[in-house]
């Protein structure tokens, strides 16, 4: 397959002349909607899309790089975009989200093209398509509201242990500043903050991420830094040094063994 033949905006082309009432979905429609890919920095740069997905109401096609299922969107979860019949940004992120596409799902969030309402909103759009559970399941981790998969773990096993009185990628002021915590305990002025090396391993990260901690510091705020590595090796004492800085009735109402907390960061349930 040459070069121009992988590109899905040609394969999106050649899905309309194969047939017209096709609804893209999946990847490729959140780009087409104006999100930018995880690890790109333009809009309409496919990068990270393998797979153009798409429903249609009578016809189904498997082919490298192209799966058509046979499905009717129901319209009002159709939008159109240069003439390209387009599935909601929320059905892609619930459909990416049930595949285990996290990492799409956690930038969609991030970015703002859906939020955990609108996708809980938009979640009858999937009626017959998937198992009653799956969706419940998908919804219940968007509701997490993370913006990166160690965010997305954490969550998990935030919910699971029943720690309370935290808000995810929450905004705060101090002084002159503002920023997101990842996790912000406001009773405690807590703030749970999950260092990745990507971001917070540079030089400039790294800087950013000391004169953050003193701005919140001199505010009054206790910051706790975590590693993804630290959450997926030492689960158990990430909690217990969390739930060691939390009220009473904050803090964890059940604990597990280490194995089983990967599990459930893993997205098992419990």
């Amino acid at each position: 397959m040459t070069a121009l033949a992988r590109d899905p905006r040609i394969i999106i082309r050649a899905l309309l002349l194969w047939h017209r009432d096709v609804v893209l979905v999946g990847k490729a429609a959140l780009i087409m909607l104006g999100m930018k890919a995880p690890g790109t920095h333009r809009p309409m740069d496919f990068h990270g899309v393998n797979e153009v997905e798409a429903f249609s109401t009578t016809r189904r096609l498997t082919r490298p790089r192209i799966r058509v299922h046979r499905w009717h969107m129901p319209h009002p979860f159709i939008t159109e975009r240069e003439q390209v019949r387009i599935a909601a940004a929320e059905v892609s992120v619930l459909i990416l989200a049930i595949q285990g596409e996290w990492e799409w799902v956690c930038e969609a969030l991030r970015q703002r093209v859906v939020t955990p309402e609108s996708c809980r909103q938009t979640r009858k759009s999937l009626t017959g398509r998937y198992p009653k559970a799956k969706v419940d399941a998908a919804v219940a981790d968007i509701c997490l509201a993370a913006w990166s998969i160690p965010e997305l773990e954490m969550g998990r096993v935030l919910r699971a242990t029943g720690i309370t009185g935290h808000k995810p990628n929450h905004k705060v002021r101090v002084g002159e500043h503002y920023y997101y915590l990842d996790q912000a305990f406001e009773a405690e002025k807590v703030a749970l903050e999950i260092d990745g090396g990507s971001v917070h391993g540079t030089i400039d990260g790294f800087e950013a991420t000391m004169m953050r901690s003193a701005h919140l510091d001199r505010h009054g705020w206790k910051v706790l830094h975590v590693t993804p590595t630290m959450l997926r090796e030492n689960p158990r004492f990430v909690l217990d040094w969390l739930a060691s800085h939390l009220h009473r009735r904050h803090r964890p109402k059940t604990m597990f063994t280490e194995s089983v907390l990967r599990w459930i960061m893993n997205g098992a349930s419990v």
